[in-house]
């Protein structure tokens, strides 16, 4: 018993000697936390009818770079092609939403145009007289939307439809 009771109270000093630092830290109070202050973020309600000229300007560009994109990947793949013809079409269509009627019906006669050679852009096998007859219609429609359609030539004509 003797020699039980030496044990015990070894291990009793050793456990005090160590101390228990788990169980400190499991009860001891936590520093608060200071709030962090959030961002302030202040909007702007700008009016369409203000930036109808910006839209104008950017759907052109965009329209641009993938007429221009088409023209030069018209004999690369399929999927290269009908992904560059769908966003030439929807800039172009957006483009049209912020002209008046006169330049939204000339505009309309391009598009056309350009619409009919859907089928074929769309189609996997393209043949060279095919490549070389679409490439020709898209660079004659984008030298003629880029002469009238400009911003300098319809800033006058610009408008927001609903």
């Amino acid at each position: 018993m003797n020699r039980r009771f030496r044990y015990g109270v070894i291990i009793a000093l050793c456990i005090c000697i160590a101390g228990c630092a788990g169980v400190q830290r499991k009860f001891a109070r936590k520093k608060k936390e200071e709030a962090k202050q959030l961002p302030i973020v202040t909007t702007y309600d700008y009016a369409k009818e203000l930036r109808v000229d910006e839209l104008y300007k950017k759907r052109f560009l965009f329209w641009k770079s993938w007429q221009g994109e088409l023209i030069d990947r018209i004999g690369d793949s399929y999927k290269k092609r009908t992904e560059c013809y769908d966003e030439l079409m929807q800039n172009l269509l957006e483009m049209q939403k912020y002209l008046n009627d006169e330049k939204y019906k000339e505009l309309e006669i391009f598009i056309t145009e350009i619409k009919s050679v859907d089928p074929d852009v769309k189609k996997i096998g393209l043949t060279n007289s095919e490549k070389y007859r679409i490439a020709q219609l898209l660079e004659k429609t984008k030298r003629l939307i880029d002469k009238r359609f400009s911003y300098t030539h319809v800033k006058d004509s610009l408008e927001l439809r609903k």
